[in-house]
């Protein structure tokens, strides 16, 4: 059997910050397993309590002995490159303020001025992120 722990009253601290307050439910659920075990539960119980298995426990026990809090968070990730860079966003913003109601307008004279196309979602969620 295998269990983390003892902990320190720091671990404890700041596992119970993360378990509790984390932004992702993934460090949350992560943090809470690094608990249990410690409260003695074995890989088994831990794995029915957060509907996981048990090869995946094993990594984040893993994680943690070699990376401590930071290795219970996500990794990054790659993904596509923005098609808008912030000046591009600031500009549109400018317009925007301009004409509110016309996102439609707004893009094309931001297509014009920058070379660069995209659907109107793509502006929408480009400004969510500014928020």
């Amino acid at each position: 059997m295998r269990f983390m722990g003892p902990l320190s009253d720091e671990d404890i601290s700041v596992l119970q910050d993360h378990y509790l307050h984390s932004e992702k439910p993934a460090t949350r659920r992560r943090a809470h397993a690094i608990l249990l075990s410690n409260k003695q539960f074995t890989m088994d119980q831990i794995t029915v309590i957060l509907e996981v298995t048990r090869e995946t426990v094993g990594h984040w026990f893993n994680s943690w002995e070699a990376q401590g809090i930071d290795g219970l968070h996500d990794k990054a990730r790659s993904g596509r490159v923005p098609i808008y860079n912030e000046s591009d966003i600031d500009q549109l913003e400018t317009l925007l303020k301009e004409s509110p109601h016309q996102l439609k307008t707004a893009q094309a004279r931001l297509e014009k001025n920058t070379g660069k196309q995209s659907c109107g979602e793509t502006l929408k969620r480009a400004l969510k992120k500014r928020l």
